[in-house]
């Protein structure tokens, strides 16, 4: 008899108070805080929006999920890395988003018996929802709405 049980491989990525949860088909790669040109702090930019990673050629929006959250500026850590995220749409503008965050992701194997979805959690911006997989919490960012956030914040400068 054939399994009806649905896996998912995915990422939690620590950051900050937390983690990030992101199938493993999301994430291009996980490279350290370097090659990074971070904004000037006379420009005018949302505070999350830090400013770019250079990767493989391509200049790539850097942006912290702990910052939308109201959280502390994630650069001071030696532990910081970047998580270059595909967006969903397409877009040749912008197919791939730099998240900032902290450690050394761990593979998580989803299934509908190990995760839990957290209702009564308030969300920033950023986050889709919240969940615990096998007890650790976790936000998945909303790409979408962080793809619009930067498109609306380029636009403004």
């Amino acid at each position: 008899m054939a399994s009806d049980t649905q896996e998912v491989y995915s990422l939690m990525i620590p950051t900050v108070q937390s983690n990030i949860l992101l199938p493993n088909s999301n994430v291009a790669e996980i490279v350290p805080f370097s090659n990074v040109e971070l904004f000037d702090q006379s420009e005018e930019h949302p505070a999350w929006f830090l400013g770019h990673l250079f990767w493989r050629g391509q200049e790539i929006p850097l942006v912290s999920i702990d910052v939308i959250r109201g959280e502390s500026d994630p650069q001071a850590n030696k532990r910081s890395r970047v998580a270059v995220a595909h967006t969903l749409n397409a877009n040749r503008e912008l197919p791939y988003i730099a998240i900032v965050v902290q450690g050394i992701p761990r593979l998580s194997h989803v299934r509908p018996d190990n995760i839990k979805y957290l209702a009564d959690e308030s969300l920033s911006d950023a986050e889709k929802m919240r969940v615990t997989v096998d007890n650790v919490g976790a936000s998945i960012p909303d790409l979408d709405k962080l793809e619009e956030m930067i498109n609306l914040a380029r636009s403004a400068n």
